[in-house]
């Protein structure tokens, strides 16, 4: 007898309630628009949705380690900045791809060398850079325009596709699955989570916690960058005060799809889940003539909702598997109790026999 059913060992998995509250929301928005399932229309949802759903994972990452990385959405902006900057001043595609990922990646060491090595908190530092990228792309605006770019090869990162298949969704999808066997069969993986459980048990196992964080900060950082190039790809212009308010959504993604902010668990999916619920809660929103305005409000009551909805799933697992451990307890205990009788009653008609 199990002690779970296989239903709540799948909605256990972090995320897992998200996908179906999320399948939901797609019917839901499809019924209300016919619209929203449209090739374009969906094609170009996913498109916009991509850079937050990266940004998102990278977050994630760093809330699993027990961290909080507030910067991703500014350094997002200035990586697109820099991409832009480069291919303005004649860089090959090669090249300013490279700049905008080494751009976020800088910006992911930095931040995790402050907070590993000299132990400054991670709201404060990450609250520094997020200024800092942010201010360093208003003076790059200011530098040189940054837009009619005519680089080949570049725009097709996010205006061409794979048999039919958007090529940004084909390159997530490469990154998402990469994260996600690190994070579950490698060694820095399962450290990760020992980091994000208990820092101070982590450190007198022998492993090194310092070495740890700055690595989560830095596939922050990365792919803060990776979101950028492909914004810059998709915008084909930058302004100033790009990113701002990404981190906002980045970590909303990342809490709602099961991932809790005192770090220890979750995977690449629940985060995929999370940034993908808000993307399409905006898109059927707009699709639906939703003010703007609104948006704000609506995304902040789906974040209360999810979450809620996610740890009153896990009570319920949990107290279902609390109830057939010990119905099944109960039940071993009676089989034993009769075993121990059966036992006796034979013993005693052995002696009666002797007698």
């Amino acid at each position: 007898m199990k002690s779970s059913s296989p239903l709540a060992r799948i909605m256990s998995v972090p995320g897992m309630p998200m996908t179906f509250v999320l399948i939901i929301t797609v019917v839901v928005f499809q019924m209300l628009n016919p619209v929203f399932l449209d090739a374009s229309t969906l094609g170009n949802y996913i498109t916009n949705g991509i850079p937050i759903i990266l940004i998102t994972l990278g977050v994630a990452i760093v809330i699993m380690g027990g961290g909080i990385d507030l910067s991703v959405g500014t350094v997002a902006g200035l990586s697109a900045g820099m991409t832009m900057f480069a291919f303005v001043n004649g860089a090959p595609l090669a090249v300013g791809i490279a700049v905008g990922c080494g751009t976020g990646l800088v910006f992911g060491l930095v931040n995790g060398f402050l907070v590993a090595y000299l132990r400054i908190n991670d709201f404060i530092v990450t609250l520094a850079t997020l200024n800092i990228a942010a201010g360093l792309l208003v003076v790059l605006t200011q530098v040189q325009p940054l837009q009619g770019v005519d680089v080949p090869g570049f725009p097709e990162l996010t205006k061409s596709d794979v048999f039919g298949i958007p090529t940004s969704l084909l390159i997530a999808a490469a990154v998402f699955v990469i994260a996600q066997i690190i994070l579950a069969k490698t060694v820095l993986g399962r450290r990760l989570y020992a980091v994000g459980i208990s820092a101070q048990a982590s450190n007198v196992a022998g492993v090194s916690v310092p070495h740890v964080r700055l690595m989560s900060f830095a596939a922050s950082g990365l792919l803060a960058g990776l979101a950028g190039v492909l914004l810059a790809s998709r915008l084909g212009a930058v302004q100033a005060f790009l990113g701002i308010g990404y981190e906002f959504i980045a970590i909303a993604g990342a809490v709602i799809g099961g991932i809790t902010l005192a770090g220890g668990n979750g995977n690449a999916w629940a985060a995929l889940v999370g940034g993908f619920f808000l993307v399409t809660l905006q898109q059927g929103l707009r699709l639906n003539n939703v003010d703007p305005v609104y948006f704000s409000i609506v995304t902040a009551l789906a974040i209360v909702f999810g979450v809620v909805f996610e740890h009153q799933v896990r009570r319920v697992i949990l107290r279902t598997a609390l109830q057939r451990t010990s119905a099944l307890s109960d039940q071993r205990a009676t089989t034993a109790a009769v075993s121990a009788r059966s036992a006796a009653a034979e013993s005693s008609e052995g002696n009666d026999d002797e007698k």
